[in-house]
């Protein structure tokens, strides 16, 4: 399919590119309405695209907004991690709500992210789970407006970060699962920093109000790679087994340690309760259906993009004032069972 040119609109229609440029462009104040009326119309019968390269030269503002997202250990491809397939998605709908476009970066390393959004003109970043060091320094070299998701930085001049209450959703778990009658619970994660460690502290609080000892020994964290995940279940599987309720930081790893579970012959909840974090929709297509944490990511990416954009307009007072702490919820569902004494 060729690309249709405006000399090919102007040429179709009689009339100058420039007169077709200033209809396209919005300055058609000089253009009658009957002339304006038949260059539209050959603009959608031939189907011509703006060239958005042509407009960005021609525009103080590209109108494209930065999301970082980083790589992930043990996996090709980060979008196969639920959580950011569903963070992006709702990201890039909430952006394009906004009459804005969405730049992809997956970050490799903080130089690379700075020349992108140099060279992009980009209007921010939106900077989703990024290590602290390198958020920190990131915020201290790039002169544009910075949004992170899941950070625990304190809040710069143009820094601003939307979180879930990450440690109030250990402790709604924790509580929940002592109330259901569990008293010997253990923590499995892939790190033991920022939103993983406010999940472990949260619920490490709820035991310790419910009379409860939880020690280090209690929190489990595993490799990012899927076999030595594998490997280290297994050798973990005798201490496992001595727990009736496991707490896993996030959905998808939730369900991977109770498929590893049922074929080891372990019944979920009859023999080991399961409990995750995110509530994505494969929670609710799990067999037993996953009992879980909500935090809203449509919510999450819609307060980013608006306070992105905010600071941008240079709305500091208003961002300042809105709370990007978001509440979390506990989903019951399935795989938790309740014991009696």
């Amino acid at each position: 399919m060729r690309m249709v040119r405006i000399k090919d609109v102007a040429e179709a229609v009689g009339v100058s590119t420039a007169t077709v440029s200033n209809v396209i462009n919005g300055k058609d104040q000089r253009v009658s309405g009957e002339v304006r009326e038949r260059i539209q119309k050959a603009l959608d019968e031939m189907g011509y695209v703006r060239n958005r390269s042509a407009m960005m030269l021609a525009q103080t503002n590209s109108n494209m907004i930065g999301v970082v997202i980083p790589e992930r250990p043990g996996m090709k491809v980060t979008m196969e991690d639920p959580y950011y397939s569903a963070l992006v998605g709702n990201l890039e709908a909430e952006i394009r709500a906004h009459d804005c476009y969405m730049y992809l970066i997956v970050q490799q390393s903080e130089e690379e992210v700075l020349k992108q959004a140099i060279a992009w003109n980009l209007e921010g970043l939106i900077v989703c789970n990024v290590a602290e060091s390198q958020l920190r320094s990131l915020c201290e070299k790039y002169r544009g407006s910075v949004v992170s998701i899941d950070s625990y930085l304190n809040r710069k001049a143009n820094f601003v970060n939307i979180a879930t209450d990450d440690f109030g959703g250990g402790y709604k778990m924790g509580k929940y699962l002592v109330e259901q009658g569990h008293t010997k619970i253990a923590m499995l994660a892939d790190n033991d920093q920022d939103i993983d460690h406010y999940r472990w502290m949260g619920l490490q609080r709820a035991m310790e109000e419910s009379g409860l000892v939880m020690r280090e020994t209690d929190h489990f964290v595993f490799s990012a790679s899927e076999s030595a995940r594998e490997l280290e279940l297994n050798q973990w599987l005798p201490k496992l087994k001595e727990y009736t309720a496991l707490f896993v930081a996030s959905d998808l790893y939730a369900l991977e340690v109770s498929s590893f579970l049922q074929s080891r012959g372990l019944r979920i909840p009859e023999d080991i309760s399961i409990a995750g974090f995110d509530d994505l929709i494969y929670a609710r297509l799990a067999r037993p259906k996953l009992t879980t944490i909500n935090q809203n990511i449509g919510k999450k990416a819609q307060m980013a993009v608006e306070a992105l954009l905010a600071l941008r307009d240079k709305n500091a007072e208003q961002v300042a004032q809105e709370p990007h702490v978001l509440p979390v919820k506990l989903v019951e569902r399935e795989s938790v069972s309740r014991i009696l004494h």
